[in-house]
């Protein structure tokens, strides 16, 4: 998969959250400092994390996530770092740092023509991403069992084509889908 964010900068979030702005600039500068081609997920993986949800029904969604893999590759990094099992922002702040990122692939020129011509297509990619690593750890057993299954959540209501997702996890999590849930 991808190289997750280090645990030394999950701990220096989790102890100091007032500088969580400092720190995660840091760590995106050092991703377009450092970038590398990610290994997509084994559809195994995948398949491991969506069966935590349903046990049937879901074939759809896997095909969807891992035919977007070879587009989705240069979010992969980003995503495990804005979206991490043990920590959850505020949707504004991570769109704020998303942004920033593109803005600033774009000026280096690490961004293929349709990515840096498009926030909103960055940004799916993104979630997208996010999406696949979380039903990986979701399919390993994580213990953020409870924040990854929220993550998904999200993600799976606001694209269409993960309808089976959200409409399973729906029924079995009920209160993902309550008004007024948060991440955190």
């Amino acid at each position: 998969m991808t190289s997750a964010p280090t645990s030394a900068l999950i701990a220096d979030l989790l102890a100091h959250p007032a500088d969580a702005d400092r720190l995660v600039r840091a760590a995106c500068a050092e991703l377009r400092a450092d970038a590398v081609a990610p290994v997509p997920p084994e559809v195994s993986a995948l398949r491991a994390g969506l069966a935590r949800i349903a046990d049937t029904g879901l074939d759809g969604v896997l095909h969807r996530l891992v035919a977007d893999v070879p587009q989705g590759c240069v979010t992969e990094r980003l995503a495990a770092l804005l979206r991490p099992p043990e920590l959850a922002w505020d949707e504004a702040q991570e769109i704020d740092w998303a942004a920033r990122h593109w803005q600033e692939c774009r000026a280096e020129g690490q961004l293929d023509e349709e990515l840096a011509a498009d926030f909103g297509e960055y940004w799916r990619r993104l979630e997208w991403s996010a999406l696949r690593q979380h039903l990986v750890l979701l399919g390993q057993g994580h213990p953020e069992e409870r924040r990854l299954l929220a993550h998904v959540a999200k993600t799976s209501s606001r694209y269409v084509a993960f309808g089976p997702l959200k409409r399973a996890l729906e029924a079995q999590h009920p209160e993902f889908f309550e008004l007024g849930f948060s991440l955190r």
